[in-house]
């Protein structure tokens, strides 16, 4: 396939589904390369899917769209320079902003979105949308101090904890090194009491890894003046917020079983409930943007 018919296959693909638009996003179970995604290849399910398909109804998107996850942000990143580029049409490309505001690697453009903060996690799991969340699966009128304390004490914790955490990774990121972004987020959450980050597993993984840092080791020329919670990694904020669910509901409240799924999914559903009500500037800039685009 020429490299023509590679952008008027992609700029076609559209109005051969008979929508306006083709929405790539992250997630799925398969990561597809470029080639198989011209032809025809995605995933239909992605949490990512969830989220960007309520950014565009929350937002009043006005256009017919099909989302299609790709799995990695990696996938994405050809269509990111042909978009750039100007060289396709009637595609977008929706993905995570990661740690690309320090890195420099945000390509720009009103059809490549990006979220907010590091990923959709930022967003979804709030201090106080997790209260909601766990006020929602108990069965009292009201949520009970001790809980509210429980939720207080481990965001604080956390909060204290986010600039360290950010000024790390990006330290390792720069000399080519994940760190905690390379982990599941679970690794560093303590849950089995009150639910906290744990700095021992963070300094192990530092220990495991330092060989790999170029030296002198240095972060100049890099502005880190960014707030550590909306760029902190989004599944160690996820795994924060689950584990707090987890800890109240399960083991304080006695309920046996609750799926994890589930609880993902509502939590995005009451983001998006949040939201009609507090519109988000960054969200509907860009929405807006993409429309007059």
């Amino acid at each position: 396939m020429s490299f023509t018919r590679t952008n008027s296959g992609l700029s076609n693909m559209a109005l051969f589904h008979g929508v306006d638009m083709i929405v790539f996003t992250e997630g799925g179970g398969i990561s597809f390369p470029f080639t198989e995604v011209l032809k025809g290849k995605f995933n239909e399910i992605s949490v990512d899917i969830k989220f960007w398909s309520g950014i565009f109804n929350t937002y009043g998107f006005d256009k017919k769209v099909e989302f299609r996850a790709l799995g990695s942000k990696t996938a994405t990143n050809k269509i990111c320079d042909l978009l750039s580029e100007g060289k396709i049409n009637n595609i977008v490309v929706a993905r995570d902003s990661d740690l690309d505001d320090f890195t420099d690697d945000k390509v720009d453009s009103p059809f490549i979105l990006y979220t907010k903060g590091y990923s959709w996690e930022n967003d979804v799991y709030h201090k106080e949308l997790v209260k909601d969340q766990v006020n929602s699966m108990i069965f009292s009128a009201n949520l009970k101090a001790e809980y509210i304390d429980v939720i207080e004490k481990s965001y604080a914790q956390f909060y204290s904890q986010a600039f360290r955490l950010l000024k790390l990774e990006i330290l390792f990121r720069v000399n080519g090194v994940k760190l905690i972004t390379d982990c599941n987020g679970e690794r560093f959450v303590n849950g089995k009491s009150l639910p906290l980050i744990n700095m021992s597993q963070v300094s192990a993984l530092v220990n495991e890894n330092k060989s790999k840092l170029i030296r002198p080791v240095s972060l100049e020329g890099i502005n880190l003046d960014k707030c550590p919670i909306r760029f902190s990694y989004g599944k160690l904020k996820e795994a924060l917020a689950l584990a707090n669910v987890n800890y109240i509901v399960g083991k304080l409240e006695g309920v046996k079983s609750l799926p994890k799924d589930f609880i993902i999914s509502s939590m995005i559903d009451r983001y998006f409930r949040y939201s009609e009500q507090v519109k988000d500037d960054y969200y509907s800039d860009i929405i807006g943007n993409l429309m007059a685009a």
